[in-house]
């Protein structure tokens, strides 16, 4: 009886523990206390590992000798710390899901050998208790490097049957999408927004372009090149008074990490009646774990970007019957 009392205060200190620090030291939109943030090494890679390590300090010897305890608790502590983050909304579903990765690993890996450590030297208790200090000290650490920036690009494409004219109008201008014609995604139901429609003030370098997204987010794009029926490109800048209030929306969006830089349509001709339809856009990241931040950027927009040439592709296709 008092190892499960034990397991369980050691599970529910551990979660509420990752919700104080990921609530007052992380989260640069609410709390004055943030002195790193979210998209750090800190948060995504350390913070994990303390709050598996916390019920570890509650857990008995047999507990601790035990590698099933050391590997799973970290695992389940940080399961419920997602659960308590879900609940009180400072995190939503998609982010949730990307972050959960790294906090597993880390969560596993961190247990097994912080646990054998607290089994050898819990006798020395200002030295075990000083792990829980170890996010504030990183975190201190890491705001004292520079910052790195990247831009990253993601191309996708699609074979048409039918000519660059009919596709080309598809492209220029996107009439309302309705719900049948588009197939929504993993992605779509954790939160991501699908696209609406796209309108075009006028023909030819300079014109503005306003794509429209699911929840009111507004995209405003500038015409830089314009070859009909063979390539548009455009730059691409968010209307800040149309981010949703979503917790993806607010860190992503309206964060200071990260920012749409371009996006075109370049149509190749395959024969009379085919044509290779190729959407490529561009992103910037600054963040310290742009190495983690680009592979998820670069896998929303490619899973948004291949459900939007399908939606074309569909238009094109039966408008040709």
């Amino acid at each position: 009886m008092r190892n499960l009392t034990s397991k369980f205060l050691g599970l529910l200190s551990g979660a509420l523990y990752g919700l104080a620090l990921r609530y007052f030291f992380f989260d640069e939109l609410r709390s004055p206390f943030s002195f790193t943030d979210l998209f750090s090494v800190t948060f995504v890679w350390i913070v994990p590992v303390i709050i598996g390590v916390t019920p570890m300090l509650f857990a008995s010897n047999d507990q601790l000798s035990s590698k099933s305890y050391r590997a799973f608790t970290p695992v389940f502590t940080n399961l419920i710390f997602f659960i308590f983050c879900f609940i009180t909304r400072i995190e939503d579903l998609l982010c949730i899901i990307i972050i959960a990765l790294p906090f597993m690993i880390g969560a596993m890996v961190g247990g097994l050998v912080f646990g054998a450590l607290i089994l050898t030297f819990r006798e020395r208790r200002g030295i075990i208790y000083s792990i829980l200090l170890i996010p504030f000290l990183a975190g201190a650490i890491e705001e004292q490097f520079k910052i790195p920036s990247g831009i990253y690009e993601v191309k996708n494409a699609i074979i048409i049957n039918n000519n660059a004219d009919s596709i080309w109008n598809n492209v220029v201008r996107v009439k309302e999408i309705k719900g049948s014609e588009y197939s929504k995604g993993i992605f779509n139901y954790a939160g991501i927004p699908r696209p609406l429609y796209a309108e075009l003030d006028k023909n030819g370098i300079g014109a503005n372009r306003v794509g429209h997204f699911e929840g009111g987010l507004t995209f405003r794009e500038t015409v830089n090149e314009w070859e009909p029926n063979k390539k548009v490109s455009f730059s691409i800048k968010m209307v800040p008074s149309t981010i949703r209030q979503t917790v993806f929306d607010q860190h992503v969006l309206r964060g200071k990490h990260f920012k749409f830089v371009g996006a075109s349509y370049e149509l190749t001709k395959i024969s009379d009646n085919k044509t290779l339809l190729t959407l490529s856009s561009s992103y910037q990241l600054d963040t310290r774990i742009n190495y983690y931040g680009s592979t998820w950027g670069n896998l929303l927009l490619s899973d948004f970007q291949q459900r939007l040439l399908e939606v074309i592709k569909n238009r094109c296709e039966n408008k040709k019957k």
